[in-house]
C-alpha cells in the first residue's frame, strides 16, 4: 500500500518537472540560440521514478538578420512550439493519473482502517 502511494509522488513529482521544463522551453522560443531541454523518466530500485533534465544541443534555425552593423546569420532557438504543446498535454495526463492512483491508494487504506474499529 505505502509502495503504491511513494510511486506516485515520485511519479506527480516527475510530471511536475516536465511541466516546469516545458515552461522553460516555451519562455524562450523566442531567444536567440536557446537550446530546448526534455525530460528523461529512469525508474528507480525503490519504485517509482526518477526526472533526468537534458539538453538538446541541435541547432535551431538560421535566418538573416540586421542587427544595425549590417546582415549577419543568426540561430534561433530549436524550441518546436508544436511538440512542447504535446509535452504539456502528456505531462497533464500522467499527473492526473497519478494523482488517480495516489486517490484510490488514500481510500484503499481508509477502508483498511475502518474494517479494524
Amino acid at each position: 500500500m505505502l509502495s503504491a502511494i511513494h510511486t506516485a509522488l515520485s511519479g506527480l513529482a516527475a510530471y511536475a518537472k516536465q511541466v516546469e521544463v516545458t515552461a522553460h522551453n516555451v519562455a524562450n522560443v523566442n531567444t536567440d540560440g536557446f537550446k530546448k531541454s526534455y525530460t528523461e523518466f529512469v525508474s528507480v530500485e525503490t519504485g517509482g521514478v526518477l526526472p533526468v533534465v537534458r539538453k538538446d544541443d541541435s541547432a535551431g534555425p538560421t535566418v538573416l538578420s540586421d542587427r544595425g552593423y549590417g546582415p549577419s546569420q543568426v540561430e534561433l532557438s530549436n524550441v518546436d512550439l508544436a511538440e512542447e504543446a504535446v509535452n504539456q498535454i502528456l505531462a497533464q495526463r500522467g499527473f492526473e493519473a497519478n494523482l488517480h492512483t495516489l486517490r484510490t491508494a488514500d481510500d484503499m487504506l481508509g477502508t483498511i482502517l475502518d474494517m479494524k474499529k
